[in-house]
């Protein structure tokens, strides 16, 4: 009985600790000025962006083993860091590695611009209020707008759904065969680029 019970205690601890070795968090925070633009790109996984009245931005990286080779090294997947490149108006962050899953969670200053490159996975920016640039491969893209200071706003999507919404004009929507291509122009200041080679693009205000 001591055995078994020794046994399953046993088992019980190797699986956290291979489960443990399969993940690993990044958290960083840079001080930027206020005319900074944001600049992210990552292979594959999901980012989400959050605003706030501040002068940091906040970073966490979730990192998740994609395959069993990472399962049974955890000195490869912790060694794993945030390429940063920072000037005086831009701070660029990546992450080249397709080996692992990447779940980012950002908050950014309202003042800070944004430029996303993603390959496969799902971009959600809330309450914004900026310029973004904002490449995907294949995945959704959502942006809640807090402000109608809009010059143009353009969404295309190879093969999914274009939508914009709830501004002071109304937005037109070209859809041909599996493509979809939304444009709206205002009288503001900000713009608003989205190109998905697959998926959904949607913006609201």
């Amino acid at each position: 009985m001591k055995k078994l019970l020794l046994l399953t205690a046993l088992t019980a601890f190797l699986s956290t600790q291979t489960l443990a070795k399969s993940e690993h968090q990044i958290n960083h925070s840079f001080a930027v000025d206020t005319q900074t633009t944001l600049d992210i790109s990552f292979p594959v996984g999901s980012l989400e962006i959050n605003t706030y009245n501040g002068n940091e931005v906040q970073v966490t990286v979730e990192l998740v083993a994609k395959n069993n080779d990472w399962l049974n090294n955890s000195d490869d997947l912790e060694s794993l860091t945030i390429d940063t490149q920072q000037t005086s108006n831009e701070l660029a962050l990546s992450l080249d590695n397709d080996d692992v899953q990447q779940t980012w969670t950002v908050t950014v200053p309202r003042s800070l611009a944004v430029n996303l490159d993603l390959g496969v996975g799902d971009i959600e920016i809330n309450d914004f209020a900026n310029s973004a640039d904002i490449e995907v491969g294949v995945g959704a893209v959502r942006i809640d707008s807090q402000s109608d200071d809009y010059k143009y706003i353009s969404l295309d999507s190879g093969v999914g759904d274009t939508r914009i919404s709830g501004f002071v004009s109304d937005a037109k929507t070209t859809r041909k065969m599996v493509s979809s291509e939304s444009e709206y122009s205002g009288s503001g200041t900000h713009t608003v680029k989205v190109e998905v080679g697959v998926g959904d693009i949607k913006v609201k205000h």
